[in-house]
């Protein structure tokens, strides 16, 4: 969300970060809020930090939106960056074509809303100033996307400024509990995936012992939560291995800029659903790094029948049971190995599949809002305090 917020603002140049980094300490506040309850909750508002295109994380917030919208909220979004309407807009039906709500601009100061959900470490501060509620939507536990520094410290205090906070998934919450001193509610919210838009298709498990060519689907950033450049070394080793073994390996990576230069495969950019799909049909092994909070790549491959690659040293075994995925680690040796063993046993898939596939029929969108307003209707229940 850092990254997506900073692309908006054009933050490309030390005097424009400064201008950035100015503006903001303008705003930040350490004091922890006294947060009223609304006599009745009817309008309900997301504090973004603009409205980028191709981004998961505004994706899941306009699921959310959408969702909230049919359930009778008058839902609206508002940006703290600055970015024109019409392109939000534009970017908001890339991410989410049906979505439900009213981008609202970039002027925080006219909204007024009986609940106002932060989105990310910086809209808290922003946010403060408005009417209404205070919610804390979190969909990762973002110090962690900076050196120890101001940065991180002003993250980390977003947690402990008094807004009801609801992580999406339980591993954020655990984050915040073990890492800071909280002061008011937080509750966590099942996370999700649409299953609408990524379905499964017929695939043929007990030819991967026989075949000599692969296709890797790899989601790829350039952020260190997303391991871009260790994920690169283990698959250009293991292609350069399964070269001398007969066995060639096509690696697309995705999810980036066609100029971030990618090692020993193609970047074939980003890519909207419908080339999602494709590559992910077209593709035997999807592979994904989620060291932070999981996002919803992992889900939408496993959606498909995509057998997946993850990783110990991230949060995939969080949020997923046993035996769903092939998860490794970074030591090339169990990388090469736990690979090579998925090859040669289909059985080994057949399972991973028929795991993943009962585990996500059981989650919706639907239903993790469901949960949502279940906090909204105990807020509700409060109200006069």
């Amino acid at each position: 969300m850092v990254k997506a917020m900073r692309k908006v603002i054009y933050l490309r140049d030390q005097s424009n970060f400064k201008r950035y980094i100015n503006s903001l300490l303008e705003e930040v506040d350490f004091t922890p809020i006294v947060n009223l309850v609304p006599n009745e909750i009817k309008s309900i508002t997301f504090v973004i930090p603009g409205m980028p295109a191709f981004s998961g994380g505004h994706t899941s917030i306009l699921r959310l939106g959408t969702e909230l919208s049919k359930r009778g909220y008058d839902v609206g979004y508002v940006s703290f960056a600055p970015q024109n309407i019409e392109d939000m807009k534009k970017n908001a039906e890339i991410n989410l074509s049906n979505y439900k709500g009213k981008i609202l601009g970039d002027d925080i100061t006219k909204v007024k809303s009986d609940i106002v959900i932060a989105t990310s470490w910086e809209s808290v501060y922003y946010s403060r100033k408005m009417s209404g509620y205070k919610m804390y939507f979190i969909q990762d536990y973002e110090p962690y996307f900076n050196l120890y520094g101001e940065s991180y410290i002003m993250a980390q205090k977003s947690y402990e400024v008094g807004y009801h906070m609801v992580s999406l998934g339980k591993w954020n919450k655990h984050m915040i509990e073990k890492e800071c001193r909280i002061n008011s509610e937080l509750d966590y919210i099942t996370f999700p995936y649409e299953g609408k838009e990524y379905f499964a298709q017929e695939r043929n498990f007990d030819s991967y012992n026989n075949k000599k060519e692969f296709n890797f689907a790899v989601y790829i950033k350039d952020v260190g939560k997303r391991a871009p450049y260790l994920i690169q070394y283990l698959l250009t080793k293991l292609k350069n291995d399964f070269s001398k073994e007969g066995i060639t390996l096509n690696i697309k990576y995705y999810g980036e800029d066609k100029n971030f230069k990618c090692e020993g495969g193609e970047n074939i950019g980003k890519l909207n659903k419908s080339e999602l799909l494709n590559l992910y049909n077209t593709s035997d092994f999807g592979l994904v790094a989620s060291l932070t909070n999981i996002s919803l790549v992992p889900y939408e491959m496993l959606a498909t029948g995509l057998p997946v690659i993850e990783f110990k040293e991230g949060t995939f075994e969080y949020f997923f049971p046993d035996n769903t995925a092939i998860v490794t680690t970074f030591d090339y040796n169990d990388f090469y190995k736990q690979v090579k063993e998925a090859i040669n046993n289909p059985n080994k898939l057949k399972e991973m599949n028929k795991n993943s596939m009962k585990y996500l029929s059981e989650l919706s969108w639907e239903k993790t809002t469901d949960e949502f307003v279940g906090i909204l209707d105990r807020i509700s229940s409060r109200k006069g305090e």
